[in-house]
């Protein structure tokens, strides 16, 4: 039994008169960072996929897991760019698809970019809809939530991706908001949950931008993913930053007067100190500049920092749009502007990756809903598994949901030693579980029917303690139309002292 998935695989593009700068073939690259995908010298100065280091991916994955696998458009490098076909300037961050500038609540900036800007955004591209209301947009505290312990902490853009993967995203209206008032709160209501199941992200990427073929894939992605659709309409993806904020005075300046943009603020490069902050790269403007070394010129091609070379970071000219989550008066309007340059900051390796994500609409089949409370949901365990034989002792497949696991996936990062509900709240939460990739594993069987396995108990040593209060298996057509729910019956469902084991038959099981 197999969901329905609609991929974001590109964006249509529309032909219009383009005043391009053309930038050159790649310049000899920087120096890589040793965890990056492997690359021949020849090749390092090329656009290509990187991992460099825990913020581009979860290290419980391994080096072999690669974030892209799902996803069905092109990977970074796959697809030849021609800068001359692109112009000189695009803001995504104009489009209806993008959503309006926020402000952030707490340590959830990297949320504000990956999830409440850029994946609201490219669900909107691939929806046909715009972000004017919660209906259409994604909420930052969901996935913040679901990996913050429970306090105020900082995440990392690929924390809601994988979210999003995994679980998916449900829409701000339904979720109560992009932000909520009180952290660590995970929703309350199976609708919810089942709702985020349609929302998903099918892979994610992040690449280098310290070359000038680097750079053009990046403007290419901004402006048509690198996928040009002659007499189409153009819609160009967004970019997650990874910016380092302290002391910004020294790094900003604004454009004087007679200049291209004249009076707009520019960081010449990342702050000088500070921890990273979560920003959203939503275009470029290649007329933008400033007179660094104080010649009175602007220019791309003079050795200005005397390594016996001319790259990237010598340019005064051309500078990425970005947007931050510290309101719309920040910075005149929420947006600044980032010099090409500052992507090759020695001193912030951090920043000098650009992070992308592909989204993808998806319809389960088959769902668990289940209601229970445990008092600390970093400590519940839960395993769900099938068998094809109704009569069957023990499960032929089995998986562990992350959420209900105290989330592994992040490591030293998970749901917070706190109920179920959130903070100094015992109440208990009804929630969804998509079965449809589970139950597609079983073998033929005749008569259709399976067996499904629920377990429900703590991890060792702890002592956690919960109450299942209601479980049923939801079924839905391949169009997500509610078909109806078989419920089991639940004579005691405490756990935590003892293991908790539900099993019930299930019918009806399409097979492969």
């Amino acid at each position: 039994m197999e969901g329905s998935t609609l991929k974001l695989a590109f964006a249509t593009a529309s032909s219009f008169f383009v005043v391009a700068v053309v930038l050159a073939s790649a310049l000899p690259t920087m120096a890589t960072q040793s965890d990056e995908i492997s690359k021949t010298d020849s090749e390092a100065g090329k656009a290509h996929a990187a991992y460099p280091g825990r913020f581009s991916r979860p290290p419980s994955e391994g080096k072999d897991y690669n974030t892209w696998g799902d996803a069905a458009g092109p990977d970074i490098g796959v697809t030849d760019v021609a800068p001359d076909r692109l112009p000189s300037r695009v803001d995504n961050s104009n489009r209806p698809q993008f959503p309006p500038i926020y402000k952030q609540r707490w340590g959830a900036c990297g949320q504000f970019a990956s999830v409440a800007s850029i994946f609201t955004y490219e669900m909107n591209v691939l929806n046909g809809t715009i972000a004017d209301t919660d209906a259409t947009r994604f909420p930052a505290h969901f996935s913040w939530n679901m990996m913050n312990h429970a306090e105020n902490k900082g995440s990392e853009a690929y924390h809601g991706w994988e979210v999003a993967k995994r679980i998916g995203m449900p829409t701000a209206k339904s979720h109560g908001g992009v932000r909520l008032n009180k952290i660590g709160l995970w929703p309350n209501g199976y609708e919810i949950w089942r709702e985020a199941m349609e929302y998903r992200v099918s892979g994610y990427r992040y690449s280098p931008a310290n070359t000038i073929d680097q750079l053009n894939e990046a403007r290419g992605w901004l402006f048509d993913r690198n996928q040009p659709k002659p007499n189409k309409k153009t819609l160009g993806g967004l970019f997650a930053l990874d910016g380092r904020m302290g002391e910004l005075k020294k790094v900003t300046v604004t454009i004087p007067n007679g200049e291209h943009a004249a009076g707009e603020d520019v960081w010449t490069r990342w702050g000088p100190s500070g921890h990273g902050h979560g920003l959203t790269c939503v275009g470029y403007d290649d007329q933008v500049g400033y007179d660094l070394n104080g010649d009175g010129k602007i220019t791309n091609d003079l050795d200005l920092n005397n390594d016996g070379k001319v790259t990237l970071a010598d340019w005064e000219r051309g500078a990425y749009i970005v947007v931050n989550s510290w309101g719309k008066t920040w910075s005149k309007d929420g947006r600044i502007y980032l010099l090409y340059r500052a992507m090759i900051d020695p001193t912030w390796k951090r920043g000098n990756y650009l992070g992308r994500a592909e989204v993808a609409r998806y319809l389960p089949r088959r769902t668990l809903r289940l209601k229970l409370a445990c008092d600390d949901r970093t400590d519940l365990r839960m395993t769900i598994g099938i068998a094809g034989d109704k009569d069957a002792a023990a499960p032929e497949h089995e998986f562990a949901p992350e959420a209900f696991n105290g989330w592994p996936l992040f490591a030293r990062g998970n749901a917070g030693h706190v109920p179920m509900a959130g903070p100094d709240d015992d109440t208990p939460i009804e929630v969804g579980i998509d079965l449809t990739s589970l139950l597609k594993d079983l073998g033929p069987d005749k008569d259709g029917q399976g067996k499904l396995f629920l377990r429900l108990g703590r991890v060792d040593g702890s002592n956690a303690v919960g109450e299942l209060h209601q479980c049923a298996v939801r079924t839905y057509d391949p169009k997500g139309r509610f078909l109806g729910e078989s419920r089991l019956d639940i004579e005691d469902g405490n756990f935590g002292k003892s293991l908790l084991k539900m099993e019930t038959v299930i019918t009806d099981l399409e097979r492969d």
